[in-house]
């Protein structure tokens, strides 16, 4: 009887012990197809967010004509987003404030913006100053973002000058070129020292447009009405005015 019932229970438990195994083997199975699956969609959609920020043929302009002999020292403070550009048509960043600020790390970009007339948010990257003097307005920003992948947490962008009078205007621009799509994408900054920038100073800002191939006529006017926002970010968030020119 005993014996019986031993050799019952060896049974039921190598069954058991079989089924299991099966099992295991076929959510393996399953969890490797359902992860390239989710990679795939991922790719997909990471595609489909490049394609639609990355809009203008082909490479980046080359050879643009920067501010001759710019002064980064006359350039700092804070300048406000008067017009802006965004060749993908994305007006994600409505009255932009930029302000250079000098920490023991060196020096910074503080960028604000106001979403949706709402949320106040910053992002905030180092600046690296080239070290040839006739470059010196091709300057670059460098993001970290702590909660990205460890491939995509430092990010270089292009942040140059085109024009400034230091006093009341100042025109920057950021290209990026997407290798996925043969494509790039390009933001343009007109700022000025006050929220309001005068007829004289923008017919200046916006004269170094046309080597970009950019119609002045598309540039357009921060809404001042929406820029007192009725919740403050704590965390810096993502730029609007850059794009990541691969699947993050």
């Amino acid at each position: 009887m005993i014996a019986s019932v031993f050799n019952y229970m060896k049974d039921r438990l190598s069954h058991t012990q079989r089924y299991s195994i099966a099992q295991y083997s076929l959510s393996h199975e399953d969890s490797f197809r359902i992860t390239m699956l989710i990679k795939h969609l991922i790719f997909a959609a990471s595609f489909c967010v490049v394609h639609a920020y990355f809009t203008l043929p082909g490479k980046c302009p080359a050879d643009v004509q920067l501010q001759q002999e710019f002064r980064l020292a006359d350039f700092f403070g804070k300048w406000y987003q008067a017009y802006h550009y965004s060749s993908d048509e994305q007006q994600q960043n409505n009255c932009s404030v930029l302000e250079l600020q000098t920490k023991p790390s060196g020096i910074y970009l503080n960028q604000s913006r106001i979403d949706r007339g709402l949320f106040h948010r910053y992002s905030i990257a180092k600046l690296e100053i080239p070290s040839n003097l006739e470059d010196a307005a091709k300057l670059n920003v460098k993001f970290f973002f702590e909660n990205a992948p460890r491939r995509l947490r430092i990010r270089r962008y292009p942040f140059s000058v085109l024009a400034t009078n230091y006093q009341y205007y100042a025109t920057v621009y950021t290209c990026q070129y997407s290798p996925l799509t043969d494509k790039h994408f390009i933001y343009i900054w007109i700022l000025s020292r006050n929220p309001i920038l005068n007829d004289v100073s923008k017919e200046l800002a916006t004269k170094p447009l046309s080597q970009l191939g950019i119609d002045v006529t598309k540039i357009k006017k921060d809404d001042l009405t929406r820029c007192t926002p009725k919740y403050y970010e704590d965390s810096q968030t993502e730029p609007m005015t850059f794009r990541y020119p691969v699947p993050v």
